[in-house]
């Protein structure tokens, strides 16, 4: 009889809690549309498609349903209701087809998005609000449709679930000191407290707020987040601004809310950083308005500001560090800012060309990146230009910062692809981006009082750092030095081991000295030629090569040294200056001096240097005659044919076929270029690239060099006095 009654018990309360378990869908549907008002979509959402389930035939829901899954990003199911909605319902509102067209926009539909756009002004009175938006969004619409018949500036990818996250990601900032270093704030569950829209504790629907968090690249991909230690993020929000060009000292926004607070400067440095960082005192105040501070060199400080006697929205303004102080801040002018918002400021290495975000019609979504140059003989700017798709898209793209090699960029998206509201995205450059050279003289936008005197006074030279001309091979002006005025400069060759490191502690030394004089005479050439031992694969012989020497290259514009400046050249292993096998077997030395990067110093005339490049030094007994005829051959004017221009490695059968292969690379582009034979005569390389063009190398042509450089089209008439046959050369090939 017990067990029995313990188990009608049980029975009897079982039968409540699943009675109780029971949603009550008008109960349901009430609290749906409380968070519907109040802008909690994701909640909204949840407790409406459990009321859907049990009241399928409901139509009244499916509006908000759709509203709802826009808002959290499902555009495409969002589609299937609000369609559903226009296509059956007797009266339909006007945010209908405009949430249609909001669709259509994120998934990149853009000419869809213009017919529910003009369907909602068809349906909406003249003067009624969001006319004016809706006629913007046609516009962006429009311009992207155009932008997406040129070609991509660059190709974009998200940072990976290991850095974003299904919060707020942005505001990335580079490491000044780390290349594979990045800083950024997010709203993620750290120290950032939970919060509802008034400030208050709210840990069941609020949000987080912002804390700042770093990753690093570890074999090609980027690690786990981690975040600031606990004296830098707080329950507050905490927000990354940047760093000085040292990477010692640290700027960030702490606030109650994103829109009041402070900006801080603190020590950025483990063992040194305070609990009360000082404030900094300047133009910028977070509490006015100002936000989105960009500090160039210490020198420069850009913002965005809302503050009265702009254009309208948030202005961009400059204010510049002199005299031990801050300049009043001002407007960079109706060139750049408008009646909508200008956003997120960042000056490119030259102190010249600006980038920064706008929702101005000339975007294709929200904020849109655009690009624009400062002219010192005009001292003004440039109209700023879209930076055009991928790198923009339907949601807000700001915070663009380009690496210091000028090959990327890091930007926050809230396209819809994003694992969030907005993620952290790299733009790898199809060309190097020449701004990211050092400039010859720190531009101050003219605002710093000595800039203007010393202009005025003609005792400063405005320049624009200038693409190295090549010499003309006769030049009769070259000034003369004496011995007392001429500096030595002697180099040695680049070598690598097994392991292909090309950044060796010797090398690095020799690169460091190499990057100081080219950055002292701006006007001096490297050509950088990689040889290797042959123990690559033959296919990839010369591209594994001519990556060893990519590398050096890099290394010299991480370092100040303008890409024009720079030539990189693979042989693989063509031309060994040691032979790989004696009669005792196999040499190490060829394996040591055969795995080696030359150094070809070009300009140097008119200069008060000498510079001299020291080569393995080689017993005649072990010397393998094949170097010795590569020097020969490119010594004066030389002939080869090219034979592809692409991206990658070329293993075509040709590069295999045929003698004297090599690849170059300007390090300011991104292209291959792979070529054959070499030839004293354009007689001699004329027949070879008939012979290619046989065998269906229409595309096939002949490039001339001079010391084993290559030249321009625009030089060959310099040339052509001090190498004759250079003639032949220019009047076979005009046109092509």
């Amino acid at each position: 009889m017990r067990i029995k009654s313990i188990l009608t018990i049980t029975l009897v309360l079982l039968g409540v809690g699943l009675s109780l378990a029971q949603p009550n869908p008008r109960q349901l549907k009430t609290d749906a549309l409380k968070y519907f008002e109040k802008a909690k979509f994701p909640e909204a959402l949840n407790l409406l498609l459990k009321y859907q389930r049990l009241k399928p035939t409901d139509d009244e829901v499916k509006p908000k349903i759709g509203i709802c899954l826009y808002h959290t990003n499902n555009t495409a199911e969002a589609r299937k209701y609000l369609l559903y909605v226009a296509n059956t319902a007797k009266k339909v509102d006007p945010a209908i087809p405009y949430f249609i067209a909001r669709s259509y926009h994120a998934d990149l539909d853009y000419t869809n998005a213009i017919k529910y756009y003009k369907t909602f002004l068809r349906q909406t009175k003249p003067g009624t609000e969001m006319r004016a938006a809706v006629k913007d969004d046609i516009r962006r619409c429009a311009r992207a449709i155009r932008l997406s018949q040129g070609e991509e500036v660059a190709v974009v990818e998200n940072l990976g679930e290991k850095v974003n996250s299904i919060y707020d990601d942005f505001a990335p900032v580079l490491s000044p000191n780390y290349d594979s270093k990045i800083y950024f704030s997010s709203t993620r569950k750290n120290a950032g407290g939970l919060r509802n829209e008034a400030g208050l504790e709210e840990p069941l629907y609020g949000f987080y707020r912002s804390d700042m968090y770093s990753s690093v690249v570890v074999n090609g991909e980027w690690t786990a987040t981690t975040p600031f230690n606990s004296l830098l993020n707080s329950p507050l929000h905490d927000v990354i601004l940047d760093f000085n060009p040292t990477g010692s000292v640290m700027y960030f926004f702490k606030g109650n809310d994103i829109y009041s607070g402070d900006i801080l400067i603190d020590s950025f440095n483990k063992t040194q950083q305070s609990l009360f960082p000082d404030q900094f005192v300047g133009p910028a105040v977070a509490r006015k308005g100002d936000r989105d501070l960009h500090f160039f060199n210490d020198t420069i400080l850009l913002f965005a500001s809302y503050r009265e006697g702009g254009y309208g929205g948030a202005d961009l303004y400059v204010s510049t560090f002199t005299q031990g102080r801050w300049t009043q801040a001002k407007n960079l002018g109706p060139t750049i800012n408008g009646p909508y918002d200008e956003r997120t400021p960042f000056l490119a290495r030259d102190g010249r060309t600006l980038y920064f975000s706008s929702n101005h019609t000339g975007s294709v979504g929200g904020l849109d990146v655009f690009k624009a140059r400062y002219d010192d003989k005009t001292t003004s700017w440039s109209e700023p230009v879209n930076m055009g798709l991928p790198i923009n898209s339907a949601g807000d793209d700001a915070f663009f910062r380009l690496s210091k090699d000028g090959l990327k960029a890091f930007f926050s998206s809230s396209r819809k692809e994003g694992m969030g509201a907005r993620d952290l995205y790299v733009a790898y450059f199809k060309g190097y981006q020449s701004e990211q050279r050092q400039a010859s003289i720190p531009i101050a936008f003219h605002f710093v009082p000595e800039f203007k005197r010393r202009q005025a006074e003609g005792s400063l030279v405005i320049t624009t750092p200038a693409v190295p001309q090549a010499s003309s091979g006769i030049d009769t002006n070259v000034p003369t030095f004496s011995e007392s005025e001429i500096t030595e400069y002697d180099f040695e060759a680049l070598y690598f081991g097994t392991d292909d490191n090309v950044l060796t502690l010797n090398n690095v030394r020799e690169l460091n000295r190499v990057a100081r004089l080219m950055v002292q005479y701006p006007q001096l050439k490297l050509q950088l030629t990689s040889n290797y031992d042959g123990s690559n694969p033959a296919e990839f012989d010369l591209f594994f090569s001519i990556k060893r020497a990519e590398k050096a290259a890099r290394y010299l514009i991480e370092n100040g040294v303008d890409p024009k400046q720079l030539f990189v050249k693979g042989c693989g292993s063509q031309y060994p200056v040691v032979k790989a096998m004696t009669e005792n077997g196999p040499n190490t030395l060829g394996m040591k001096y055969n795995r080696r990067i030359d150094l070809d110093f070009f300009e140097v005339e008119g200069l008060p240097i000498n510079v001299r490049v020291k080569g393995p030094e080689v017993q005649a007994r072990i010397q393998d005659s094949r170097g010795r005829y590569y020097y020969q051959s490119t010594r004066g004017l030389s002939y080869k044919v090219q034979v592809a221009a692409i991206r990658q490695n070329y293993s075509s059968d040709i590069i295999m076929s045929y003698p004297d292969g090599q690849v170059e690379l300007m390090p300011e582009e991104t292209i291959y270029r792979y070529s054959v034979g070499l030839y004293s005569t354009y007689e001699a390389a004329a027949a070879l690239r008939k012979e290619l063009e046989s065998l269906g190398l229409t595309d096939a042509f002949i490039v001339p060099y001079v010391n084993g450089l290559r030249i321009s089209r625009n030089d060959l008439p310099g040339y052509s006095k001090a190498y004759p046959d250079l003639v032949n050369f220019m009047v076979n090939t005009e046109g092509r």
